[in-house]
């Protein structure tokens, strides 16, 4: 399977950055960082950034799950040191968000990635439309972050 090439693999294209600091416990046997950190890794910097954008879902009075993640393993990540993880929105739909990351270390993107998040009504456990200012807040960073 190829890589998904509509996920930018420059720092460029990425507006909220997150630096995570490797832990020797992140390793695997063949000594390079294990994909289960990875996608703790991109957890991070999906927290960070819909967190920038909208504030955290549960103190804003509404909930997200995560619906869809993709992971393409561009080149190994490895201890020690440290890695950014940048994040943009790519786009909305009516109830979700599609996201994207890549991970460098260094200048080398490492990790590229999508997501998409429901915005989740926990009484009904049915996806929902966002609440309006939750909506109008997507739309202004969408129209600000190309």
């Amino acid at each position: 399977m190829t890589t998904d090439k509509t996920i930018p693999r420059d720092r460029a294209a990425y507006d909220f950055w997150t630096t995570v600091t490797l832990r020797y416990s992140d390793q695997d046997p063949m000594q390079h960082i294990n994909n289960v950190a990875i996608t703790a890794f991109l957890e991070s910097g999906r927290a960070g950034l819909i967190g920038e954008i909208i504030g955290i879902p549960e103190k804003s009075g509404f909930a997200m799950v995560l619906a869809r993640l993709t992971v393409d393993y561009l080149y190994e990540i490895t201890f020690p040191q440290a890695v950014d993880v940048g994040g943009r929105l790519a786009r909305a739909g009516g109830r979700s968000l599609t996201s994207h990351y890549a991970i460098f270390q260094g200048e080398r993107c490492c990790v590229v990635s999508e997501s998409v998040n429901v915005f989740f009504d926990t009484k009904t456990r049915r996806s929902t439309e966002p609440p309006e200012h939750i909506a109008d807040r997507i739309s202004a960073h969408l129209s600000a972050n190309p």
